[in-house]
């Protein structure tokens, strides 16, 4: 499937983004947050260069994204890599266990 075009606007500057259709809508949302924070922080802060503002949204998004990861971690969110881990260490000793007991029935011992 080929990427399409999709021009946005961030802060008043036009940016074109060549994605996949169906990661269209997430880059919207994403545009969304992006923009309304950089207008947020242009309207209520002594910046305005907007490559300043650009740093001080994406540090603010940054901060909320890890206040939410470890609110995640603090009310016990699953932990995926030691669950996978978990279960290499289980289907490790299922094999172990097979070929142990693979002569069974065979009337061979392995």
């Amino acid at each position: 499937m080929s990427n399409k075009q999709v021009e946005v606007n961030i802060a008043g500057q036009a940016y074109r983004f060549a994605i996949a259709p169906e990661n269209e809508a997430a880059l919207l949302e994403a545009v969304a947050l992006v923009d309304t924070q950089m207008n947020k922080l242009r309207s209520g802060s002594a910046a305005k260069g907007v490559e300043r503002v650009a740093v001080m949204a994406a540090i603010s998004i940054a901060s909320d994204l890890l206040s939410l990861q470890r609110k995640q971690q603090a009310e016990g969110a699953i932990p995926v890599d030691a669950i996978r881990a978990r279960i290499r260490e289980l289907n490790d000793r299922a094999d172990e266990a097979l070929r142990q007991y693979a002569h069974v029935g065979t009337g061979t011992r392995g």
